[in-house]
Order: structure tokens, then sequence, then C-alpha cells
């Protein structure tokens, strides 16, 4: 199971993207836990999520939690902008497992 984060600002804006995800996920049998949160919450998620996608809107916070974090440092990465806004759900989910898997 992959279990991946969202995270925005607020948790709000990744929710659609969330869903598409969801629904690419079942579409192609792929067993995973996807969910959207607030940044705040980094420091809960950082451990137990094998990915940490930032929505575009916080592509500026990048370096510093992967300098506050730097053993999890390849876990966090941004959704591509233009995979964001078209809410490609099964491209974005496609490039989190991709990461995953380079990671193991």
């Amino acid at each position: 199971m992959y279990k991946i984060a969202l995270v925005c600002q607020h948790g709000a804006s990744t929710g659609l993207c969330v869903r598409k995800m969801i629904e690419a996920a079942e579409k192609l049998g792929i067993e995973s836990s996807i969910a959207a949160y607030p940044d705040s919450q980094m420091d809960n998620l950082i451990e137990e999520m094998d990915c940490i996608l930032l929505g575009p809107q916080l592509m500026f916070k990048k370096e510093q939690f992967k300098n506050e974090y730097p053993k999890y440092a390849g876990k966090i990465a941004v959704i591509n902008t233009i995979d964001f806004g078209m809410m490609n759900g099964e491209k974005i989910l496609k490039d989190a497992i991709a990461l995953i898997e380079s990671l193991k």
C-alpha cells in the first residue's frame, strides 16, 4: 500500500486532487491511502507517509522542509503545476509511485 500525503497551506486546495488520485488508484487497482493535510501537520506526516507531495503554491517551502527533515528529504516533492491545474490525478499518482519506488 502506498501512503501519500498532499500538503498545502490549509489542506483545502488539494482536496479535489486527492479525489482524482483516489479515483485513478481505484481504476488502476492500486492499493493506496491518499489524503490532504495542511503544512502545519508535517511533523506528524513525515515519518509515516511514503511520499509528501506539496501543492504548487507551496513550492517555495520545499527547501525549508528538506532542511527541517533531511532524513526524509527524498520523499518530498512538488506536484507538477500543469498536472495540478488540470487535476490529472492519474499522472500525479503515477509520479508519486515512481518517487516512492525510487526510494526503495
